[in-house]
């Protein structure tokens, strides 16, 4: 009896780990995402407040603030992630002292490497909170009720 329950016990701590390790690299590769993301958009920033500043001047920055917002992370990560932001406008800044041809084609690849990178973040979201895909969703049963009077 006491041989069942240890490797019971056993099987159960596995699954927890591999659950927990899985959980790990899913929460890494979100912050890599989250990071590379902040970057882009410290990029879109510079870039776009040059070539459009008139409709474009805060828009990413604002992005950013949202973002962090919305993720609501740790100081430690937090503090990361603005650093990247500022890390990708100094770059920017640098590679971009005004809006040309090179400007524009560059920020239209840095943008759609940021959407990809928002799918993935958003993908990921949208299947934790999918509740019915579940085998424990009970569908509601839609019965009306009638009162005689």
């Amino acid at each position: 009896m006491k041989f069942r329950t240890l490797i019971a016990a056993l099987c159960i701590s596995s699954m927890a780990s591999t659950t927990m390790a899985q959980d790990y690299e899913q929460y890494v590769e979100r912050q890599r995402d989250l990071t590379v993301l902040a970057a882009v958009f410290g990029e879109m920033h510079h870039i776009r407040r040059i070539c459009e500043p008139r409709y474009e001047a805060d828009v990413w920055r604002e992005r950013m603030k949202q973002l962090i917002s919305l993720e609501e992370p740790e100081e430690q990560v937090r503090n990361q992630l603005v650093a990247q932001f500022n890390d990708g406008y100094r770059q920017a800044q640098r590679r971009f002292s005004g809006c040309d041809r090179r400007a524009r084609d560059y920020a239209a690849a840095r943008a759609a490497q940021g959407e990809g990178i928002v799918r993935r973040l958003t993908t990921s979201l949208e299947q934790e909170q999918s509740f019915d895909q579940g085998p424990l969703f009970i569908q509601p049963q839609t019965e009306s009720l009638t009162v005689n009077e």
